[in-house]
Formats: C-alpha cells, structure tokens, sequence
C-alpha cells in the first residue's frame, strides 16, 4: 500500500487571535491523491567539527489550491527573511513525522505541470537564517550550557513572533585532569644578589619581603578562582668609608584570573628601580605595585589572605612552592566547566556583543553535544554519547543491505573556542586529544532495513543486527520504497 500523507497548515504567529490552529489541510486518500511526492531528509548526528546539526528537510508537491496561492505563493503572509506565518506538521498514514517552518524563499512552481514544490526546514534552521544576531554575554556567574540556546530563541523571538519549544537532556560531561599545572611565577632572579666589587656589599635589606605572597581568591559568586603573586625585595648596597648606603627595589605582581575552569586572563607587574639614597623613594614603586592589584579588583589586604588550596565548583585548586626559585598553580578536577563564559565582555569591561551562532556552537564543541528538532518541533540539546537505553532487535530477513567500514579519524578544529573568554589553549589541546578518543577506531555500519511501520528506529537509537549492537548515527526515511537507511557506530 502506498504512504498516504497528510500536511497540515498551522498559523504560526503568536500575536494571532488564530494562533496554532490549521488554517488548512492536505490530505491524500486512495483515490484522491492531494500530495503528489514528499521526501523527509535524514535526521544527522554532526560530525566531530560540524557543532551543529544540519535542519531537517521536508519537502513535498502539491498543485495550489486558492488558499496556497492566496496565503503562501504571494509572500504576503510572511515574518519576515523568507520565514512564512504558518508552519508546517506532516503525517504519513496519520503518524506525525514532521513540525518546521515554511522556507518561501524556496518555493518553485512548474507553469507547464502546475506543481508547486514547497521546501520547510526544522526551527534549527532559524539559528541559520539569524546568525547575524548577537549578545551582550555578562552574567557575572556566567551561563548554563543549555542557557546559550534559549538565550539564543529569545532573541530570535525578539524578531518575528513564533514559538520554538526546547528539550534539555543535555547531562554534564566529565574530562577530568589531576595536578594540572594553571600557571608558573619564575622568581629565582629577584633573589639573586650583585657580586661584591669596588668596595660596595650587597645584602637584602629587611623592608623587602623573605618570601612571596601567592595563592587563590576563590569567588563562588562570581564562578571564578583568580591567582595572584606578590613580591618585593630590596637590595641594600653599602660602601664601608666613607661609610654610605644605596637601595634598589624590585616589584613583581602576577595575575591570572580563571574563567571557563582553567581558561586565564593574565596580568603582570614588573619594575626594578635605579639606587636610591633613601628606603622612603622606594615607597612609590611599592604603592604602584598595590595599584595593579586594585587596578584589576584585589585590595592589598587581599594578598595576606590568598589561599594556597581551595574548592570551587567541586574542582580543586592548589599551589606549589620551590622555595627561591617558583610558584605554581594547579587544579584537579573536571576541565568542563558548568557554567560558561562565552565572549570577551568579561576581559574589555565594555558592551561587547557575540554572535550566538558563535556562542552555540562553541558550547556543542565543547560538550560533544548536540542538537536536533524532534517530530513536535522541539529542539532537543543531547550528549553524543547519550545512546538509547532500548535495543531494537532487526529480523535479518529485514536487512536489505548491510556495509561495514572503518570510520575515518578526524582531528577537530579548535579554533571556534576563542569564543570564550580567556587563553583556551590548554582547554583546546585537552579537548582536542578528548574528542579525537571518543571518534577513534569506531567502526561504522551502512544499512538499508526493511519496513517501516515494524520499527521505531531514531537517531541515538540502539539496535541490533546480527547479534551486534550500534547506535544510530543518521537515519533516513524511504517513503516510496517503505525503507530505513541508516548510518550507525558499533558499540
């Protein structure tokens, strides 16, 4: 029996007296065929460095009744970018398989066939058609992952009154690292002494300090550990007869502030002063020292506090101290931070705005994640390795075609995640190698299965095939030939 196919015209706008009710309907019967062809295009998991999910395609021919030449061929009821007023649910034999937007800027009618070819898309398309639009990211906190995507249809509702309905099933990942080295302080200069000469001795006079000041502010509030070092030292050089004294100072202050987990801004402070008469001409150089650490938040009295160990966010900060020589910072813990801060506001202090294009898809990058429009419209935010819990099991006698390969290693591109505030580059190279591991080795099947209505199969199903498990990867619907055609890892 052929696919009978319904489409239903639904009033998108929201500001509508008229909202979400069909405004009207194709519907095929056996005799009486209103849908002449429909395609459905595959629902995809994104490629290591795809981010993003491409927008599923419906696609289908009518001949235009009245109420489409009226209402969709003359672009009168439109938002605006292409994007028509009524959206679009598409059934095969009364099962919903599809809820998306109308794209008129693809709309095509044959004169000689008098068929009109009507191309929607899923809502994801929307972050597409407005990857112009950006934000001011400030949240002093910074964002949930799933956040950036509502923030995101916010603003896009801001534009063209529609709904787009969200799914959070997004589980925080984990890419743990012990004694990961933050941050080094070489110091071993400033203790270093002239050599005696010429009659003049050099010691360190007792107004500079034995040791440094160094460790973590750990602000729960603000999401954030910042790391600070401190030095001063002085050298006395005195002259035996006739009997005189000199003085130099030498200030070092160091700053790293830690957004994204491990991702810093850095400071630094650097001054050593000309001989001086009097240990008093050294003071200004000691208040300038102060004033870079309150030029970037961090009172003096703050330095007597810092805290050589510390825990934020369940991640564990601590500091290393070679004696006369260096201090370091580290950090055990999940690299992946649970909040974000996407943009380089939190740096510049200004209003500087980010794409949310950028932003999302930097956070998928991030998380191994995600996105896809299910049958509702909803836009469903998913780990990629959130498999299924069900296994469907495929009769052999319903695998049509089966090809196994070697999937190909793909070493991602990192550079999407200069998005977020702070150096990434050691976040780049830890993901990086993560990722690259996950992708790695899989072997990768392509099926063509028989019968449709026997099976549920959707991506990020599992099913199984002659006693081997995979998970679903892409997964196309062959409505003419009643048939899956499916791309899966072997699990």
């Amino acid at each position: 029996m052929a696919s009978l196919f319904r489409v239903d015209f639904l009033m998108s706008d929201t500001t509508a007296s008229d909202y979400g009710q069909i405004k009207h309907s194709l519907t095929d019967a056996e005799t009486d065929r209103k849908v002449v062809s429909l395609s459905l295009s595959a629902d995809k998991l994104a490629s290591v460095s795809n981010y993003t999910r491409e927008p599923k395609r419906l696609v289908f021919e009518c001949f235009p009744d009245d109420w489409l030449t009226a209402n969709i061929m003359s672009g009168t009821q439109e938002f605006e970018r292409y994007i028509s007023k009524y959206e679009v649910k598409g059934y095969r034999d009364g099962v919903l398989i599809f809820t998306g937007i109308i794209d008129t800027s693809l709309l095509s009618y044959d004169y000689a066939t008098q068929i009109l070819k009507i191309t929607c898309y899923d809502k994801i398309r929307l972050f597409t058609i407005y990857s112009d639009i950006e934000q001011y990211f400030g949240l002093t906190a910074g964002y949930q992952p799933s956040w950036l995507i509502g923030y995101f249809i916010q603003n896009i509702q801001q534009r063209i009154p529609i709904n787009v309905g969200q799914s959070n099933q997004f589980v925080l990942p984990t890419l743990s690292q012990s004694n990961l080295t933050l941050c080094t302080v070489e110091y071993q200069d400033m203790e270093q002494l002239p050599a005696d000469s010429g009659g003049w001795t050099y010691s360190f006079h007792a107004s500079g300090w034995g040791y440094p000041k160094y460790g973590y502010i750990l602000d729960a509030t603000a999401n954030k550990a910042t790391f600070c070092f401190a030095h001063k030292k002085v050298i006395q050089a005195h002259y035996a007869n006739p009997a005189q004294d000199q003085y130099r100072g030498r200030f070092r202050g160091r700053i790293w502030k830690f957004f994204n987990n491990i991702c810093p801004l850095y400071y630094d402070y650097d001054e050593t002063t000309s001989w001086t008469s009097t240990l008093a001409d050294l003071d200004d150089d000691y208040n300038d020292l102060v004033a870079f650490f309150s030029e970037h938040g961090i009172a003096e009295a703050s330095l007597d506090s810092l805290a050589q160990t510390g825990a934020l966010n369940g991640n564990a900060y601590n500091s290393s101290h070679s004696v006369h020589v260096s201090v370091m910072g580290h950090f055990s813990g999940n690299v992946l931070p649970s909040m974000l801060h996407p943009g380089k506001a939190y740096e510049t202090m200004q209003d500087d705005k980010t794409g949310n294009l950028k932003a999302l898809q930097t956070m998928l990058l991030l998380y191994n994640a995600t996105i896809y429009s299910d049958v509702y419209g909803n836009i469903v935010f998913r780990n990629k390795s959130a498999y299924g819990s069900t296994i469907i099991d495929i009769a052999d006698t319903d695998v049509i075609s089966l090809t196994t390969k070697r999937g190909n290693q793909e070493k991602p591109e990192m550079s999407v995640l200069e998005t977020l505030c702070g150096d990434t580059t050691t976040l780049a190279a830890l993901l990086q190698n993560n990722l690259m591991d996950f992708y790695d080795g899989k072997w990768e099947i392509e099926a063509v299965i028989d019968a449709l209505s026997l099976y549920s199969i959707l991506l990020f199903s599992r099913i199984r095939i002659r006693s081997v498990i995979y998970v679903v990867t892409e997964v196309t619907r062959d409505f003419q030939n009643d048939e899956y055609k499916l791309k899966a890892w072997q699990l």
